[in-house]
């Protein structure tokens, strides 16, 4: 399954996130990882698996998908992934993502992915992973 938290830079995107993994974190029987672009790891539970992605010199949509794919190929404990932020990481608008959405769908019927995505309205391809 996949969820996408969405809305404009500034209206808390980052931190519905944060509290969706910490949640999911509590009732987990397998592990929780959280994906990010950078350092502060603050409001992350410590039982979370905290990914900063410039640590691994990721850009692009290609280098993310196959960031993912190989996390998942090497961890078969892996519940949920929580990204923050996919838009800055591959340097794409909400309207050019796509092709990282297909990729993440593949996987998505084993793992729980919640992503956000900074954007006032979801492209049409995306609609039906809106969060609640």
């Amino acid at each position: 399954m996949i969820s996408v938290i969405y809305g404009a830079k500034g209206t808390g995107k980052t931190q519905r996130i944060k509290d969706a993994a910490n949640a999911a974190a509590e009732k987990a029987t397998g592990k929780v990882i959280y994906i990010t672009d950078n350092s502060q790891s603050l409001g992350i539970a410590t039982n979370i698996r905290f990914i900063n992605l410039n640590e691994y010199a990721i850009s692009g949509e290609e280098q993310l998908v196959a960031f993912l794919k190989g996390m998942l190929a090497t961890d078969f404990d892996i519940q949920s992934v929580y990204i923050d932020g996919i838009s800055r990481f591959v340097g794409l608008p909400a309207e050019e993502l796509k092709p990282v959405f297909e990729a993440i769908e593949k996987a998505a019927d084993k793992i729980d992915f919640v992503v956000t995505v900074s954007t006032d309205t979801l492209p049409k391809y995306l609609k039906s992973y809106a969060a609640k």
